[in-house]
């Protein structure tokens, strides 16, 4: 089970997708740890489609406190259109699939708040660390507050020219 492995999976179903969440904030340098990747996708009926297929051939399923008899397991483009967020567990690792994020909006909000890396032979977008930043200001929960330090701090660092002036010692 890895972020990469998921990662490269919707490389390869052809999912237009943007990391957002925690996993891109270690894209762009953070030690904080997460064992999960968060993604906002494209709203489109192909995308979705894609997205459901992929879903269901890593057999993801919804992570429930308390699950209920009857509940679907299985992906579909319906179900897709009608949930805004789902958290899911699956054999190559947790995934959440987001409609959009706080503070930003949906997929073509984030796309203009997003940046292509390279991660070895794959390339992505991942949500911007000023993105980032603002996704956690807004959604607020005590776990986000908490990383806007390491992210404000990893923005300061990124923004200094190269040779410029180390950063004070205490």
């Amino acid at each position: 089970m890895s972020i990469r492995s998921l990662l490269v999976g919707l490389l390869e179903a052809r999912v237009d997708f943007i990391v957002v969440g925690m996993a891109a904030g270690q894209m762009h340098g953070s030690r904080l740890l997460t064992e999960d990747i968060d993604i906002v996708y494209k709203q489109d009926r192909t995308n979705i489609a894609r997205l459901a297929s992929y879903l269901n051939d890593i057999d993801a399923h919804v992570q429930e406190l308390w699950p209920t008899e009857g509940f679907a397991s299985e992906f579909s483009l319906e179900r897709l259109l009608d949930e805004k967020s789902l958290t899911l567990s699956s054999r190559d690792g947790e995934i959440d699939v987001l409609h959009r994020i706080d503070g930003i909006g949906e997929y073509d909000e984030v796309f203009t708040m997003s940046q292509s890396i390279s991660l070895g032979n794959v390339s992505l977008r991942i949500i911007t660390i000023d993105g980032l930043i603002l996704s956690k200001r807004a959604a607020n929960r005590p776990k986000d507050l908490l990383h806007i330090p390491d992210l404000e701090c990893i923005r300061e660092l990124k923004s200094r020219p190269p040779g410029g002036p180390a950063l004070p010692s205490d």
